[in-house]
């Protein structure tokens, strides 16, 4: 029978460790339908988080281009003001 490791016990492992204590465990164990649900909206939540970092990724680049042309416009504005 395994214990529940202190909190800094825990944060000290590593993922390994962790799938390891995981898989052992795994074999001993009974599980409900709440495991599923929970592996289930982790996987939503994950899905979910890579569209945002997609879409946050795209902003950035955006706001680079935006900025850029900005520039270039306030150049060429000046340019014909001063001709």
């Amino acid at each position: 029978m395994s214990y529940i490791p202190k909190h800094d016990e825990l944060e000290a492992l590593s993922i390994q460790d962790l799938i390891d204590r995981y898989n052992s465990a795994a074999n001993n164990t009974i599980v409900g339908t709440g495991f599923y649900r929970e592996e289930i909206t982790r996987r939503q939540n994950a899905a979910q988080t890579k569209k945002v970092l997609s879409l946050t990724k795209n902003m950035h680049h955006m706001t680079i281009a935006i900025t850029l042309l900005t520039i270039v416009n306030v150049i060429l504005v000046g340019y014909t003001l001063l001709k």
